[in-house]
């Protein structure tokens, strides 16, 4: 009987912790700032010791900027620039995914309430954002998984994946 008492009452103290209740719009968060990156555990790139950038920088792309952004185009609606500082190269341009890259991903229901936005730079690299804690399935069988820590993620070819932490 106790052991019941304790199953009924773990289940109230996980209800009234919100875990039923939808988690945080992502999709009108902004994308702009200054971040830390970090290569995720068993990356090609941390097995090849490829070092990490001093700072990630993400601005959006105007007038005034297109043109240090190869590749960047305003009539291609809202467009992005992401730098690597300390990293030789100027800024890649990142476009917002369009739905077939949501469905490729297998990730249209999450695309649909909220709970993922993505950005694109061409086949190289693509960003995204979940909520914090937020697990992400992807692959041919969604056979791999992604949990990420601070909510924004992202895979660069032949490299593996990354996590982004916001700096103050």
């Amino acid at each position: 009987m106790a052991r019941v008492l304790v199953i009924a009452a773990s289940a109230l103290v996980l209800a009234a912790c919100g875990t039923t209740r939808p988690a945080k719009d992502v999709t009108a968060q902004s994308w702009s700032g200054d971040y830390r990156f970090q290569w995720q555990a068993n990356t090609q790139a941390m097995r090849r010791g490829v070092p990490v950038p001093e700072k990630v920088q993400i601005r959006p792309v105007t007038a005034v900027s297109v043109k240090d952004v190869p590749g960047a185009r305003l009539d291609n609606g809202p467009q992005w620039a992401i730098s690597f500082v300390g990293e030789a190269g100027k800024p890649l341009p990142l476009r917002p995914f369009k739905a077939d890259g949501y469905r490729d991903f297998g990730w249209e229901q999450q695309r649909a309430s909220g709970q993922i936005a993505c950005l694109e730079s061409g086949a190289f690299m693509f960003l995204c954002r979940v909520p914090a804690g937020a697990t992400i399935s992807f692959g041919r069988s969604d056979d791999e998984q992604l949990t990420s820590k601070t909510g924004l993620f992202g895979v660069i070819l032949h490299q593996g994946s990354f996590e982004l932490t916001p700096l103050e």
